[in-house]
């Protein structure tokens, strides 16, 4: 009868040491996530990674063709925008990249492979919120400067095709300024 006693004792000190180290296990605070380390720019909230990657035929600018992709602070791929072609001259490079001050869009100007139409920067974002790649222009007309300006909180200003006296105007321009958040 007294080993008995022993034996349930013993057995319920050990479901009692195995129930509390499962319960501390469980309250231990999440591993931080590894800082990825792929080259690129990380948004100011430090939650997000954009890389630039060259693909095609040409490694290097100005005829590379290249890849957008928005990571995770854990390297996990959240979406893609590449802008390769089939002939290595018809695509598109990343020319100028930066996050907005609000870490909701990641903006970025490019131009043509291949050299064609030269005056025309087309200029995208990636909207964080709904996990689209959009272009600027679609909303302003074509582009024609790289230099796209952002300021808080979401903010863009491009430099567009036209003037007043001359719709057609690739050279001048007028800017166009646009909250990313309202383009949908």
């Amino acid at each position: 009868m007294v080993s008995e006693a022993k034996e349930i004792g013993m057995r319920l000190s050990i479901i009692i040491g195995l129930s509390s180290f499962i319960i501390a296990c469980a309250q231990q605070p999440p591993t931080p996530p590894h800082p990825i380390t792929c080259p690129g720019v990380t948004s100011p909230d430090q939650q997000l990674r954009a890389g630039v990657l060259s693909v095609g035929r040409h490694p290097n600018p100005p005829f590379n063709e290249s890849s957008v992709e928005i990571r995770d602070m854990t390297g996990a791929v959240l979406a893609t925008k590449g802008f390769k072609s089939p002939d290595g001259e018809h695509g598109r490079n990343v020319q100028k990249t930066e996050w907005s001050p609000d870490s909701q869009f990641f903006v970025f100007s490019t131009a043509s492979s291949g050299g064609h139409s030269p005056w025309h920067w087309q200029t995208y974002f990636y909207d964080r919120k709904r996990k689209v790649f959009k272009e600027v222009d679609d909303f302003t007309g074509p582009v024609i400067k790289r230099n796209f300006k952002l300021s808080a909180p979401d903010w863009i200003e491009v430099q567009v095709q036209g003037t007043a006296s001359d719709p057609m105007d690739i050279a001048n321009g007028h800017p166009e300024k646009r909250r990313l958040s309202a383009l949908h």
